[in-house]
């Protein structure tokens, strides 16, 4: 991780400099204390009537960690219309509206690389992956390598309302209903009828990669999350395999291991077999490889602009200029191999997306 971390001021630095240097995927908890305050403060400070607000055609980005979901999330967030869980939201699943005024308020903020390692620096406000509500929502078990498919029926009345108005009040923290909820999470692929159960208006943007580089890549993620792990102590947490739940996937960690090649090229290959099948199931769904966004990214975009609905961002829209400029800019090397054990499993596949 980058030592180039930047504190908004000296609040921010006393208030969160552990937190920072403590960040993991799915947060540690924040003190019962802490907790408690903040949901006091929501229930009195924003204790709101969601009845009236409607949940526009929400957008889902499918896709396994290292092929360019976090990019292209910062790309669609970055559009003025755009509402999403923020770094701090998901440290906050229970004071959702107050850690965002409080944010904004007191000018709170950390910036610097995630320990991910993956030239992506982060803040507060960024985007980020809704771990905490996905366990808060669909009540996962992180340490199980099978997921057992959920449908709406498998959801009590109160617990859709749960999900629905929590995302009813990020959208509130970003103006309202006229804004598009937008989320990525790299365990979509096997929950993608789930989604289209809860949102029936939904739409999903399918993000693929080579799967010579993903394989490689998700070694390297298996090794950095638990490097991490053990380096903060997190205390929910003490092994992760950070892969989505394909069916085969203890089968795969039995026969091969969790950090092998063969293991990852199987789940590159599965997941999108997983997207494959459900896709007829889906009302909107288009897909879009990671090197087409690097080497044509105005066309591309404005290709996924058009099937979400959604404008060009606004010629002074800053923060999507600055996120535009930064496609296909990285200070890391990665290496890659294996390239004939994995082509041996996911060769088709391969061929079809155009990699061989």
């Amino acid at each position: 991780m980058s030592s180039q971390v930047e504190y908004a001021n000296w609040w921010s630095k006393l208030l969160f400099q552990k937190a920072f240097e403590k960040q993991f995927v799915i947060p540690v908890p924040n003190p019962t204390v802490l907790t408690r305050f903040m949901e006091k403060v929501e229930k009195k400070r924003f204790a709101l009537d969601f009845k009236s607000m409607k949940i526009d055609r929400p957008i889902f980005i499918v896709g396994l960690p290292r092929s360019g979901t976090t990019l292209l999330y910062n790309l669609l967030c970055a559009h003025e219309r755009a509402a999403y869980v923020t770094t701090s939201i998901n440290s906050f699943p229970t004071a959702i509206c107050t850690i965002e005024w409080m944010r904004k308020k007191l000018n709170l903020n950390v910036r610097g690389e995630r320990f991910l390692q993956d030239s992506i620096d982060a803040d507060f406000s960024s985007p980020s992956e809704p771990a905490v509500f996905w366990g808060k929502w669909i009540e996962r078990d992180a340490d199980s390598l099978y997921w057992q498919e959920k449908r709406l029926k498998d959801f009590s009345p109160e617990k859709i309302l749960e999900i629905h108005n929590d995302v009813k009040r990020v959208l509130h923290c970003f103006g309202g209903s006229q804004q598009r909820f937008i989320c990525k999470y790299p365990v979509f692929q096997t929950e993608l009828r789930m989604l289209q159960d809860l949102f029936p208006d939904a739409y999903f943007i399918h993000i693929i990669r080579d799967g010579r580089m993903v394989a490689n890549s998700l070694v390297k993620l298996h090794k950095l999350c638990n490097d991490q792990l053990k380096k903060i102590q997190h205390p929910d947490i003490h092994h992760l395999i950070p892969y989505p739940r394909v069916k085969n996937l203890a089968k795969y960690v039995e026969q091969y291991g969790e950090s092998d090649v063969r293991t990852t090229a199987n789940i590159w290959q599965d997941s999108i077999d997983v997207v494959n099948e459900t896709r007829p199931d889906l009302k909107n769904f288009t897909e879009v490889r990671y090197e087409d966004l690097l080497k044509s990214p105005q066309a591309e975009l404005q290709r996924l602009f058009d099937f979400v609905r959604m404008q060009w961002p606004s010629p002074s829209n800053s923060l999507f200029k600055r996120e535009y400029e930064l496609i296909g800019k990285t200070h890391h090397t990665n290496r890659y191999g294996d390239f004939e054990t994995i082509e041996k499993i996911a060769g088709p596949t391969l061929k079809k997306y155009g990699y061989l």
